[in-house]
Parts: structure tokens; C-alpha cells; sequence
């Protein structure tokens, strides 16, 4: 059961502001975008959006639609889940099996939303990296995963869950962090902290940086550590930098003890994926998947 989808288009603009941003959030084309968005005006009647270039503004309309198309969106939400109640998916088992920074950062959140809808259900979660959650499930001890790694088991069927964006960062103090931009070739230099081997996060920064024509053991990387909070305890007491999710410093950031360091002309985004072994998907699993899939927008712009 899936919401109008001209409405979930919208309201995912309306927040990016960005057509290009909204249909890779939402994995469409950006012609998918913009023909949803004129089907939607020309529907009511009105202009939704003053488009400037690449720029968006919402119109007087947009702005109404915009307001109430959140309530229609959690509406909608809330009659799915008591449909789903009638249909007796209300209790049960369900083995998750989440990569590090998934399963301190954005899975608890969801749990505690899912739970107020589902509190019949018992729900276990183990956390380890990419490669961990995969095995896990090839040995059948998790019913399903949420990964942020780029690895491609052919055996097992990958659908994204939402966008991540990986940043550099540093803590406040660092005399580096007087500026607010580097060029690209001044990550040479820096002293660096990263995740250990295996980790799903190192993967994506070495694929990113590899289409920069850099290897990733070309960073003065000094130290390995098997968390992100083990890695931001670090940096707040040194001079050296990391690639964190954004996700991962929300309070860091606005408690100012961290700070965002933008690289010229490089950015690093990914896809958090959920992955289970191919075939249908159904029961439980499905029913967490979907459920989940409709938290995006207490994620969008989190910082």
C-alpha cells in the first residue's frame, strides 16, 4: 500500500528545494521529477514552485500543499499500520542485523516508531560491519539487514532505505578548522582516523577517493578503530580529522564541539541499503522494511 506518489515527489522537493537532490533521493530520473510535480499543478491548478535556474522556491500554493501534505503523508502512514493490525502482523519475532553506523544512528529512531505501532513484536539487533551482516545472513542467524557497504554479494538482493552524506570533520579547536574550505590535494596532509578493514564506510571513501585518482592508503591514516564514537572520542582530544556520516555528529555539531570541514569540488554520498537473500519477502521482514522506508523524512536535512 503506497501513498500517492505525486504527493510523496512533492514533499520530498519541497524539502530538498533541489529536483536533482529529490530524484536521487527517491531514485527516479529527474524528468520522473519534474513530470510528477506539472501532473500535480496542473491537478490543483496552481504553480507550486518559482523555479530560478537549478534554484526552487515553494509559491504561496506550495507552501499550503507542503504543510499538509506531511499530515497526509503520516496519515496515510497510520492507516497502513492498522490495516496491517487487521491482517494479524501484529506479533512476533524479527532478527535484525545492522552495520555499525546504521545501528547507533538511524535504527533506533525507527525502532522506537515501529515499536508504538507494533508493540507485539520482539525485535533483536546485532551490529557489525558490512561484511558481518552479510555472513549473518548466508548462516540464516538474522532475518534481515541494513548495510551502508558498497559490497555486491550476488547471492543476496540489495533495496535502498535513504541517502547518507559521509563528511570530514574535526573537533572545533583544531587551529586547521579555522578554515572552513580545503582543496582536495590537502588531505595529504592531514592526519587521519579510520574505521577498521571490512567496514562499509571505509569502502565507499576509498571508491570516492579512487575516482579522484587517490588511493585511500595514500592518507597519513595514524589510527584504526572498530566505532564511530570510538573514532569522534578521539578526535576531541587531537588534531586529526575522520570521514564520519553526517548522521553520526548531529550533536556534536550543534554543541559545537565538532565541526564540518568541506573539500573543493569533492563530496561523499551513499545509499543505506536494506539486503536479505533473493526471493519474496514477506511477513515480518517485509512489514519493517516498508515501515522504515516511511521514516525518511525524520532523516532528511537531520542535521
Amino acid at each position: 500500500m503506497e501513498c500517492d506518489f505525486r504527493i510523496k515527489v512533492f514533499f520530498t522537493a519541497a524539502t530538498q528545494l533541489n529536483f536533482t537532490k529529490t530524484a536521487s533521493e527517491l531514485f527516479i530520473s529527474q524528468p520522473a521529477v519534474s513530470k510528477n510535480i506539472q501532473e500535480l499543478e496542473q491537478q490543483i491548478g496552481q504553480s507550486l514552485f518559482e523555479r530560478s535556474g537549478n534554484k526552487l522556491k515553494l509559491t504561496a500554493a506550495g507552501s499550503i500543499l507542503y504543510k499538509h501534505a506531511r499530515l497526509i503523508i503520516e496519515q496515510y502512514n497510520k492507516a497502513t499500520y492498522e490495516i496491517d493490525k487487521l491482517k494479524g502482523e501484529t506479533s512476533g519475532k524479527l532478527k535484525l542485523g545492522a552495520s555499525t553506523t546504521i545501528s547507533h544512528y538511524i535504527i533506533p529512531l525507527i525502532l522506537a516508531n515501529f515499536h508504538r505501532n507494533y508493540d507485539g513484536i520482539h525485535i533483536e539487533v546485532a551490529h557489525g560491519n558490512t561484511q558481518q551482516v552479510e555472513d549473518w545472513l548466508d548462516k540464516k542467524n538474522i532475518d534481515l539487514g541494513i548495510i551502508e557497504g558498497l559490497t555486491q554479494n550476488k547471492s543476496m538482493k540489495y533495496t535502498p532505505l535513504f541517502k547518507d552524506e559521509i563528511v570530514l570533520v574535526t573537533r572545533a579547536e583544531n587551529p586547521l578548522a579555522l578554515h572552513d574550505t580545503f582543496a582536495f590535494r590537502d588531505l595529504s596532509r592531514l592526519d587521519f582516523i579510520m574505521r577498521e578493514n571490512g567496514s562499509g564506510t571505509n569502502d565507499v571513501i576509498a571508491k570516492h577517493l579512487k575516482e579522484k585518482g587517490v588511493d585511500l592508503q595514500d592518507l597519513q591514516i595514524n589510527v584504526n578503530l572498530a566505532s564511530t564514537e570510538s573514532i569522534k572520542q578521539f578526535l576531541l582530544h587531537s588534531n586529526s580529522f575522520a570521514f564520519l556520516s553526517i548522521h553520526a555528529i548531529t550533536r556534536e555539531l550543534h554543541e559545537k564541539h565538532l565541526k564540518i570541514i568541506e573539500i573543493e569540488d569533492f563530496t561523499i554520498e551513499r545509499n543505506f541499503f536494506f539486503i536479505h537473500p533473493h526471493g519474496p519477502l514477506s511477513g515480518l521482514p517485509e512489514l519493517f522494511m516498508r515501515f522504515a522506508k516511511q521514516q525518511e523524512q525524520f532523516f532528511i536535512h537531520a542535521t
